[in-house]
């Protein structure tokens, strides 16, 4: 596995730092996003999906990478990894709990593979405008998984603004 680390201001400096880490031959499959509300993410999203990167990834607040730290700007992991070793799973709350959400992705991940692991990136708020309980979306994965499972991630930030 080969992976590349990029960051941009703008949705310019993100497409001149995606095709620098193509330029080599570099084919990866998959980008670990994290990225300001300030940026346009549809526009980001577009170019990763146009050369065939799938994508995974949260608003932020505060992007870090490589001893490089901003506001207000995306940092991108390019990885390339096969991609019947992963797979990115989505679903709603809806009017649901935190904990029905994470179980149903946790069930869909034993479909596909005996010992999954999770890079979990979640909504932080409710439609409402309340919290979830990150420990609740942790502990209904491990009642489906066990308690053996790994994972890793966080919620959404959206620059804090809560919205």
């Amino acid at each position: 596995m080969k992976a590349k680390s990029i960051k941009g201001n703008s949705t310019e400096e993100i497409q001149a730092a995606i095709l620098k880490s193509l330029a080599d031959g570099f084919k990866p499959t998959a980008a670990f996003v994290f990225i300001s509300i300030k940026q346009d993410r549809k526009a980001v999203c577009e170019m990763l999906h146009n050369e065939g990167i799938e994508i995974i990834g949260a608003t932020s607040s505060g992007e870090f990478i490589d001893g490089y730290e901003d506001k207000g700007s995306a940092v991108i992991l390019l990885l390339d990894l096969p991609r019947e070793s992963y797979t990115i799973l989505f679903t709603t709350i809806g009017d649901g709990t935190i904990s029905d959400a994470a179980a149903r992705v946790a069930e869909l991940a034993l479909q596909k593979f005996q010992k999954p692991a999770f890079l979990i990136c979640s909504t932080g708020l409710s439609t409402d405008v309340e919290f979830f309980d990150g420990t609740a979306l942790v502990r209904s994965i491990e009642k489906v998984v066990g308690p053996q499972v790994n994972i890793y991630g966080g919620m959404a930030v959206d620059d804090g603004s809560f919205t």
